[in-house]
C-alpha cells in the first residue's frame, strides 16, 4: 500500500485544505491509519492536536500512534548508526527529536531510549570528522567549490570544528586571489577590483590583499580638476557660482569613491580656463596640465539667467452662504442661508538660474558631457479669508446658496470648507534658494558618477 502513499495523501490534503479545522486533520489521520501509513497518519493527529489542544481524541491517538512512530525513527536511526550510514542516522534521529519535542510542547510525551542521544553526538562527530577531512583533501588538491560543499556540511553542526573556518576563508578567497593577481599582470584593473571586492566580503587579511586592493583601487580612480567660473558679470550669480564651488569640492572628497578631485591647483582659478578647454588650439597647454596634474578630466560650469518671481497675492471676492436655522414653535424651524463675503487668494514664489557644465577628457579634448539645466523651486498658495471676522460654524457655510441653487449644481463643499485653514505664507527666497542650490549639487553628483569612468 505504500507505494501509493503520495496520490493518498494528495487527495487527503485537497479534502482538508479547504478546512483546516482539527477533525478534518482528525479523520484524515483516521484513513491514513486504517491504511497502514502510521507515520504518516502520527503527523496529521500531531496536527489536529495543535490546532485544538483540548481535542482528546487526537490526544489519545497521537500518543498511541505517534509512539510507534517514534519507535520506527528510533528503528531506523539504530539502524543507520550500526551500519555506518552517517546522513541517514542523522536525520533520523533529526525527525525524532523534531516530532518529540513537538508532542512533548503539548504534554504528550513519547519515549525513545535515551542511550540513542549519546550516539547522534557521536555520529555527529564522525560525520564532522569524515566531512572535514574531505574538505581538507580537496583544497590541497585545489578543488575548492568541492571543498565549501563539505565545509557546509560540517559547519551545519559544529562551525567551529578544527580549522574549519581557515579552510572556508582559503576555499573561498583563493580562486579569487588567483584571478586577481592573473588581472592584475594582464594591467585589467577592473576584474581585478571584483575578485579583490568578494575577497573583501570574507576577510581582509589574506595574503597580500590590501596591497593589492589599494592598488587597483588607485589605478580605477578617475581625478578631475573643478574649474570655478570667473567671468559672471552679476554679482548675485558670482555669489551662487561661489557657493556650488565650495559644495562641489565637499560633496567629491565626501561621496565619490573611485573618483578623487584634485585640489589647491591654480588652474582652477584661471580667467578663461573654461574657453580654453574647449579651443583645440591649446591641446599643447592642456596636455601640460594634464601631465602636472595627473587629471583625467575637466570639469566646468557656470550660472546664468538668475530669476526671483513673485506672483499675487490675487484677491477674487466672492459670496459663500450661512445656513442659519431659527425655532419658531414646537414644530416650525426656518433655515435660511445668510451671504457671507469671502476672498479666494492666490500667490506663488519661484527662484531660479540656468546651470551648464561641460566635462572634458584631459587626454583627447574632446567634450564627454553637456547640459544646461534650468534650476529652479517654487511655492504656491491658495486659501480662503473672510471678508471680515466670522464666528459662526464653517461646517454650516456653503460656497452656493442651497435654496437657490439646482440639486444638480450643489457639491460637498468640505475640500471648499478646508480652504479657509490653508496655507497662507510663502516661502522666502532664502528658502528656495537653499532647495535649487541643493539640486544643482545633486545634479552635479549625478553629472560626475555618470561620465566621468
Amino acid at each position: 500500500m505504500k507505494k501509493y502513499y503520495p496520490i493518498f495523501a494528495l487527495a487527503l490534503l485537497l479534502f482538508i485544505s479547504a478546512c483546516n479545522g482539527s477533525k478534518k486533520y482528525f479523520k484524515a489521520a483516521e484513513k491514513l491509519e486504517k491504511q497502514g501509513l502510521v507515520n504518516e497518519a502520527a503527523e496529521y493527529y500531531l496536527e489536529s492536536l495543535q490546532r485544538k489542544p483540548t481535542n482528546v481524541d487526537a490526544r489519545v491517538k497521537l500518543k498511541s500512534v505517534g509512539q510507534k512512530y517514534a519507535s520506527n525513527l528510533a528503528s531506523d536511526f539504530f539502524r543507520n548508526y550500526n551500519t555506518q550510514q552517517l546522513e541517514s542516522s542523522l536525520e533520523s534521529f533529526e525527525k525524532l527529536k523534531a516530532f518529540t519535542g513537538k508532542t512533548a510542547a503539548l504534554n504528550v510525551v513519547l519515549d525513545y531510549p535515551k542511550g540513542y542521544e549519546d550516539d547522534y553526538q557521536k555520529t555527529v562527530e564522525n560525520y564532522c570528522s569524515k566531512n572535514y577531512n574531505q574538505a581538507y583533501s580537496m583544497v590541497n588538491q585545489k578543488k575548492y567549490n568541492d571543498a565549501l560543499n563539505y565545509i557546509a556540511n560540517v559547519k551545519k553542526y559544529n562551525p567551529n570544528y578544527k580549522t574549519t573556518s581557515h579552510l572556508e576563508i582559503v576555499s573561498h578567497c583563493e580562486p579569487l586571489y588567483q584571478s586577481a593577481v592573473s588581472s592584475l599582470e594582464n594591467k585589467n584593473y577592473a576584474s581585478a577590483l571584483v575578485s579583490l571586492t568578494k575577497i573583501k566580503s570574507k576577510t581582509e587579511n589574506y595574503k597580500d590583499f590590501t596591497e593589492l586592493y589599494e592598488l587597483s583601487s588607485a589605478e580605477q580612480t578617475k581625478e578631475f580638476i573643478l574649474i570655478q567660473p570667473k567671468n559672471s558679470a552679476d554679482n548675485s550669480e558670482k555669489e551662487i557660482e561661489e557657493y556650488l564651488f565650495n559644495n562641489f569640492t565637499q560633496t567629491a572628497t565626501q561621496k565619490f569613491s573611485n573618483i578623487k578631485l584634485i585640489n589647491n591647483t591654480p588652474f582652477e582659478e584661471a580667467n578663461g580656463s573654461a574657453d580654453m578647454l574647449s579651443n583645440n588650439s591649446n591641446v599643447d597647454l592642456i596636455q601640460a596640465i594634464r601631465k602636472a596634474t595627473g587629471a583625467d578630466y575637466f570639469y566646468t560650469y557656470d550660472v546664468s539667467n538668475k530669476k526671483e518671481m513673485n506672483t499675487g497675492p490675487t484677491k477674487s471676492a466672492y459670496t459663500a452662504y450661512l445656513e442659519v436655522k431659527t425655532r419658531k414653535n414646537d414644530t416650525l424651524v426656518i433655515t435660511e442661508y445668510k451671504p457671507v463675503n469671502y476672498s479666494l487668494v492666490k500667490g506663488s514664489r519661484t527662484y531660479s538660474y540656468e546651470y551648464k557644465y561641460k566635462i572634458i577628457n584631459a587626454f583627447s579634448n574632446q567634450i564627454v558631457s553637456s547640459q544646461t539645466q534650468n534650476m529652479v523651486s517654487q511655492d504656491a498658495m491658495e486659501y480662503n479669508e473672510f471678508a471680515k471676522s466670522f464666528n459662526g460654524n464653517i461646517n454650516s457655510l456653503f460656497p452656493y446658496n442651497p435654496q437657490q441653487t439646482a440639486p444638480a449644481a450643489q457639491y460637498n463643499p468640505r475640500n471648499w470648507r478646508s480652504m479657509f485653514q490653508a496655507k497662507n505664507t510663502l516661502k522666502s527666497f532664502d528658502d528656495l534658494k537653499g532647495e535649487t542650490n541643493a539640486k544643482a549639487i545633486n545634479f552635479f553628483t549625478t553629472s560626475v558618477t555618470n561620465n566621468i569612468k
